[in-house]
């Protein structure tokens, strides 16, 4: 069996999407302990969420086309937010630095392995681009918002202090 036959067999039952998300999964069990995961996991839900929400509304302005849904949601597979879009704000907060700059290092390489996950699947026929509406570029910057809009409910989730820029003068 070769691979292009076992591809062929996962394009059949439709189970991509569930490859990505049991592979995505894999990734929390091995790096995170029941403590740390039960800590991210409101992060997790949110970038579910606004992941999800973003999508669908691409979906529907026609930036680009997913295949091979199993469990509809709109326009998106079920398996896209339970894995890969949960995992991201799960592994966000399991590696947080301190520092600001480091922070914002962490959103890039994050999103920046997000959208190398899509072009994987655009190369494996799982998603495609709408010709001049949308490139890979685009999907940094929205990944880029959709886990800076993560950090900001983390902070404001666990009441944690901000530095700020003003100091009170008294």
């Amino acid at each position: 069996m070769n691979f292009r036959t076992v591809l062929n067999l996962i394009y059949y039952y439709r189970l991509p999407w569930v490859i990505l998300a049991i592979f995505t999964w894999a990734l929390i069990i091995f790096t995170c302990s029941l403590r740390q995961f039960i800590y991210a996991m409101p992060i997790g839900l949110w970038t579910m969420l606004v992941g999800g929400l973003l999508e669908n509304f691409f979906i529907n302005a026609k930036f680009w086309h997913e295949s091979f849904i199993l469990i509809p949601i709109g326009e998106l597979d079920l398996f896209v937010m339970l894995g890969p879009f949960f995992t991201i704000g799960v592994i966000l907060v399991r590696y947080l630095p301190k520092r600001p700059v480091h922070k914002l290092l962490l959103v890039l390489l994050l999103s920046l392995l997000a959208t190398g996950i899509e072009l994987i699947a655009i190369r494996l026929g799982l998603l495609t681009y709408a010709q001049g509406k949308w490139q890979s570029m685009h999907s940094v910057f929205a990944y880029v918002l959709g886990l800076m809009s993560a950090l900001g409910f983390y902070f404001v989730y666990y009441n944690l202090p901000t530095k700020t820029i003003y100091k009170n003068k008294k």
